[in-house]
């Protein structure tokens, strides 16, 4: 998996084609919406298999997943929007949740991703795997290993991040501009 830090750089930068549908706290619960699948890293404490459903890169990995929690923050941190606002802050929570998911898809080591739980809990990897395994721990995300991780991270999650924050961007800013020239 990508470091927690890719996951929610890339959350963050998702903000941007939303800006002018969204107040800029959307950023932040953005960045923390990619980042809470890897909450279930908790149920090892509690005897949880990786390989479970809600075992590491389980049920909080998918698609479902990332539409249930992109609609519970659109009601509950964005209800006094407006309710087209509230969907483009629902997309923009699904979407960065659903990031995280496919970018651990993307990477060369663990059991898979179970991108469509409920429905199955089979493990998907993408057929290109660019992304180097993050190891699991703040320690060890700072170990020499860690470091090469967050190299390959910069690559592969940082510039796509980089382009969708500058696409989205330019096209928000295009949008605005249009429907201000009306």
């Amino acid at each position: 998996m990508p470091t927690i830090l890719s996951h929610a750089v890339f959350g963050a930068a998702l903000y941007l084609p939303f800006r002018h549908r969204l107040p800029p706290r959307a950023a932040a619960l953005g960045a923390f919406a990619a980042v809470v699948p890897d909450f279930d890293v908790a149920g090892f404490g509690f005897g949880i298999a990786y390989g479970d459903l809600l075992g590491h890169r389980g049920l909080t990995h998918s698609l479902a997943f990332a539409v249930a929690l992109g609609a519970f923050g659109a009601v509950v941190w964005f209800r006094a929007l407006p309710k087209r606002s509230r969907f483009h802050a629902w997309l923009y929570l699904a979407l960065a949740t659903a990031s995280h998911g496919l970018f651990d898809a993307l990477t060369d080591g663990g059991l898979g991703v179970a991108l469509l739980a409920p429905f199955t809990n089979e493990r998907f990897f993408f057929p290109w795997q660019p992304i180097e395994v993050s190891p699991l721990g703040l320690s060890r995300i700072f170990s020499a290993r860690g470091l090469e991780v967050l190299a390959s991270e910069l690559i592969w999650v940082g510039l796509p991040a980089l382009a969708v924050a500058l696409i989205g961007g330019v096209a928000a800013r295009m949008r605005a501009s249009e429907l201000e020239s009306r």
